[in-house]
């Protein structure tokens, strides 16, 4: 499991602590915190319609410093999805391993990620991948595959969980777990295109209530 972030802040009292010199001058940045700005401000008009100022801006740094920190554009994009990639793979694990019940580990995923889509500060973004990556993939091949690697641990993870319910005896030894992953994270993106255009909480509700059946049954 990837860690969603680096512990940062350290206290330290009654002493001055001696550290090795380092060469060259140290980022004058918070990395993690210039990938949460551009996060946001990708997620919220896209890579192509997202213009480099609103980017400097966002993430608080003169465009020079944003080139050094992380490339270009196509670079800050890439970096974003990464790092979504790596969070979204934690998130998913810590959902589906919070009960031994097959069935409610589907039904919480479900669940938390209506929270997701449909709720927060940014009001109802969906899935940043599907929401914007499957746009800039036509057109750009790094972008593409980029977004293949998303799905692709999506799936994953699901058919992981799967596997191990067909190991516990929850789910019959030839029920398909690779193939009911892809369904499940298929509702997943269904999910976050609907709450991107709108949909009401209720109507995310009743999707999922008639789509689960079909997936474990």
């Amino acid at each position: 499991m990837h860690e969603i972030g680096p512990v940062k802040n350290f206290m330290r009292t009654g002493m001055k602590v001696s550290e090795p010199r380092r060469r060259g001058r140290p980022p004058a940045y918070d990395r993690d915190a210039a990938l949460l700005a551009l996060t946001d401000a990708f997620w919220d008009q896209g890579f192509a319609a997202t213009p480099l100022d609103a980017l400097a801006a966002a993430s608080a740094m003169n465009r020079p410093s944003l080139y050094a920190a992380f490339g270009d554009k196509q670079a800050m994009y890439l970096a974003v999805l990464d790092r979504y990639d790596r969070d979204a793979e934690a998130q998913l694990r810590a959902v589906l391993w919070s009960t031994d019940d097959i069935g409610a580990a589907v039904a919480a995923l479900f669940a938390a990620s209506i929270d997701f889509y449909s709720a927060g500060a940014h009001g109802p973004r969906g899935c940043l991948a599907v929401g914007t990556a499957a746009t800039a993939a036509v057109a750009d091949p790094a972008i593409r595959t980029a977004l293949a690697q998303v799905l692709a641990t999506m799936d994953a993870v699901i058919a992981e969980r799967l596997a191990a319910a067909i190991t516990a005896g929850q789910l019959p030894a030839d029920f398909d777990a690779p193939a009911r992953a892809a369904l499940i994270g298929a509702t997943l993106h269904s999910l976050a295109t609907r709450a991107r255009a709108g949909a009401t909480r209720s109507s995310l509700e009743g999707f999922v209530a008639a789509a689960a059946p079909v997936l474990l049954g």
